[in-house]
């Protein structure tokens, strides 16, 4: 019998290619979203067909999950449809740790383990690590997939019928019986930046286009801009893009904001006409301006990832990449104590231009991508220039996993990171807040990238500290 063969579904968008591409080039890997999970039953979490009956129930509903990128090293890449998927590929199930750790330090080892390990060529690139914990009944989850098939909402997406499918899975399930899988047959959804839902304007396409060309003096009078982002000669963007592939690694950072401080927080921001989001930058400014004593450097740009699922009218449980992004800018502060009315002021006006960027579908940056003639060479061409800002804030917001009453799977806390960007800014700071529990952060940098004197580690853990403090002091 002739093996069944890959379906062709459609062409990547451009910013589908930007993300193939990067991963491509080695800049980039697996965006994790991991959850810690309570199972009330008999379930053996040691066994990796325990899982074989969750991962049908996602498979069966995702078709992002059944794709392969195809051409993935030209500007022509598209996605195809794998007959089957075997699940012996996708989930590993790791021993007790032999470390003395707790476990929010074992969940920042297995975070860091996985996120810069490439997928599988010709299997969908998406996998599942599980890692037990302490207590016998608890174990940490990681979903980890490439940024190909699906931005950071896709994880909780994800974990949502993950955790629903256990449930489902009783000591009398026939597991063997599930470890090869056929696709889902809904078709592939179209990209999110079609020229139809993201359109610009010829001032934001022709601004950096004469930046290139034109001085500063010139663009103003034609009431152009040269760049997207708000940097000027006082933002700090650490050392200028590197990279090689035989030192590349990312390092993580978790801090854990309890839910108690989480709930004063947001009556704080909420008094002061903000949200958790615009804080971060804030308390991250005053971190970088006690840690980086040079007085040139004025001033923090941080890019947001903005999910703009509601604005252009998809549920929000489809996986996907409906990311764009927005700048914003945050002044030095050599403040102490509880946030300033300058800073709280700074809060509104963040929390304020993302509402903006999330409702307008005018000008997104990331539209520019449909006219680069060469995506792949144009991000390969970023090594040895510098960086365009400070910080890259992406933030899931509040979870609801919403496990019926009664369910025997409860899942206890969730976690959310990336790779370091190669090309991007010097570090990432990652959140999600499941429902009624902890605010997770992680922050995550390229090793070296901060060109700092002395341990990196320790300069990022002063900047985890002072935002848990700061997150207390609200």
């Amino acid at each position: 019998m002739t093996a069944a063969k890959n379906i062709y579904q459609r062409r990547a968008s451009p910013n589908e290619q930007r993300t193939i591409s990067r991963e491509d080039l080695g800049h980039y890997y697996a965006v994790i979203v991991g959850a810690v999970y309570e199972l009330k039953g008999e379930l053996n979490i040691e066994a990796p067909e325990t899982f074989y009956p969750a991962l049908s129930q996602c498979v069966q509903q995702e078709p992002w999950l059944c794709v392969v990128v195809g051409d993935e090293h030209t500007e022509k890449a598209f996605f195809e449809r794998v007959p089957t998927l075997d699940f012996k590929n996708h989930i590993t199930v790791l021993g007790p740790s032999e470390k003395d750790m707790d476990d929010l330090t074992l969940v920042q080892e297995t975070l860091e383990a996985d996120v810069d390990r490439p997928f599988t060529k010709g299997c969908p690139p998406w996998r599942v690590i599980v890692q037990p914990l302490e207590a016998e009944s608890q174990f940490f989850a990681v979903f980890s997939f490439s940024h190909t098939i699906g931005d950071g909402m896709t994880g909780p997406i994800f974990h949502r019928t993950f955790g629903r499918g256990l449930n489902k899975t009783t000591a009398g399930t026939k597991l063997a019986e599930y470890q090869i899988a056929k696709s889902c047959m809904n078709p592939l959804p179209g990209p999110f930046d079609t020229p139809e839902r993201l359109p610009i304007s010829w001032s934001f396409l022709l601004g950096p286009i004469f930046g290139e060309i034109f001085p500063k003096f010139v663009l103003d009078l034609l009431g152009l801009k040269a760049s997207i982002t708000p940097n000027d000669e006082g933002t700090w963007t650490a050392i200028p893009v590197f990279f090689d592939p035989k030192t590349y690694k990312t390092q993580v950072r978790v801090v854990e904001i309890e839910p108690a401080v989480v709930e004063r927080a947001l009556r704080a921001t909420r008094e002061h006409e903000a949200k958790l989001t615009g804080v971060i930058n804030p308390l991250i400014a005053r971190a970088l301006s006690k840690l980086l004593p040079d007085k040139h450097i004025t001033n923090f740009v941080c890019q947001t990832a903005i999910n703009m699922r509601r604005s252009v009218g998809v549920p929000a449980d489809e996986m996907g990449e409906f990311a764009s992004g927005c700048y914003t800018k945050t002044a030095r502060s050599e403040a102490e104590g509880p946030l300033t009315p300058a800073e709280w002021a700074n809060a509104k006006e963040i929390t304020e231009q993302f509402a903006l960027s999330a409702s307008e579908l005018k000008d997104h940056a990331i539209a520019l991508l449909r006219y680069a003639p060469n995506i792949r060479q144009w991000m390969a061409s970023k090594v040895g220039k510098p960086r365009d800002c400070s910080i890259e804030l992406s933030n899931l917001g509040l979870v609801d996993v919403d496990m019926a009453a009664g369910s025997n799977v409860v899942i206890k806390k969730m976690v959310f990171t990336q790779p370091g960007h190669v090309a991007g800014p010097p570090f990432t700071v990652n959140t999600v807040t499941l429902k009624g529990g902890s605010l997770m952060v992680t922050m995550t940098w390229q090793t070296g990238v901060l060109g700092i004197e002395g341990d990196e580690g320790a300069f990022m853990d002063e900047v985890c500290a002072t935002l848990k403090s700061g997150f207390e002091l609200l």
